[in-house]
């Protein structure tokens, strides 16, 4: 897969461009036109009129000192990190984003992982980074499955509804080669740099599939994606007490949903099949997922 790095040479511009990612609304400004633009490449799928927009998340990419070879990232009007490099910004904003809904929306429990459904069975991939859940996800998308998130789970709190949140997937490096077998193409065949992850890819879900998003969707099935190179996928059985115990530390926004955050939990997971899941090569993964998920 031929990859080019994300260059820059941009020049002035203070235009704003407005997204919907399921029910969360996303303004983005920029004293330069090459995020800005790189952003509504990506999330062309999810623009909406400025007119239309709903209290959104509010990201701009400010130029840092006069040089203006830095940038800063602002979410809702507070700096996001540490002034960033311009193949470093994509990465920024995407996070940005997710780190204004952690402050932002207590009306979802939000959990580090993957979500997508198939045939109206909610799926919840969990699992620390690496793990492999991104690149499952974007290969069960193109067998058909319904995509809600990547990596970042909102579960409402009071339906108990996995709910649509379709950011780009985001691949690591290691899962280029593995895309390319897919025929899932990175986005214009660019990378960016994301801090300790290095170089990362994104997929736009609807360059996966025509209609790829799920409706908000009841969680069946809890999955911990433990990844082992060359290995023969296999199931292996989890209690709803360890599954509940693996996702109460994988919540985001703890300190908004306090204490209810357990109980949150275990109402998700009474009502859900609970596995370990030890992946290896991609497609017989994805088979044994359809298997179970049928």
């Amino acid at each position: 897969m031929m990859l080019r790095r994300s260059g820059s040479g941009d020049h002035g511009g203070d235009d704003v461009a407005c997204f919907r990612l399921g029910e969360i609304d996303v303004s983005l400004r920029s004293e330069l036109p090459g995020p800005r633009e790189d952003f509504a490449s990506l999330y062309r799928a999810f623009t909406i009129d400025r007119r239309s927009v709903r209290n959104p998340i509010q990201m701009e990419v400010r130029r840092a000192g006069r040089l203006g070879r830095r940038f800063v990232i602002v979410g809702d009007g507070e700096p996001i990190g540490h002034p960033v490099r311009r193949n470093e910004v994509m990465p920024f904003l995407e996070w940005g984003v997710n780190w204004r809904v952690i402050a932002r929306f207590p009306q979802f429990l939000q959990l580090h992982a993957a979500t997508l459904a198939r045939r109206g069975h909610g799926v919840i991939f969990s699992g620390s980074s690496g793990r492999g859940k991104s690149t499952l996800a974007a290969a069960l998308m193109a067998r058909g499955w319904k995509y809600l998130s990547d990596e970042f789970a909102l579960v409402h709190t009071r339906t108990l509804r996995l709910h649509p949140f379709p950011k780009a997937v985001c691949l690591k490096e290691g899962a280029f080669d593995v895309a390319g077998r897919l025929d899932l193409a990175l986005w214009q065949h660019r990378y960016f740099i994301k801090a300790l992850k290095g170089r990362v890819g994104y997929l736009c879900p609807f360059d996966v599939a025509p209609d790829p998003i799920a409706p908000p969707s009841p969680a069946r099935y809890v999955i911990f994606p433990r990844y082992v190179e060359k290995g023969e996928p296999h199931l292996l059985p989890l209690s709803r007490a360890e599954a509940v115990f693996s996702l109460a530390g994988s919540t985001m926004n703890h300190g908004a949903i306090g204490h209810r955050a357990v109980s949150i939990i275990a109402d998700v997971v009474r009502g859900a099949r609970c596995y370990i899941l030890e992946s290896g090569r991609i497609e017989p993964t994805c088979d044994l997922m359809e298997e179970l998920v049928a």
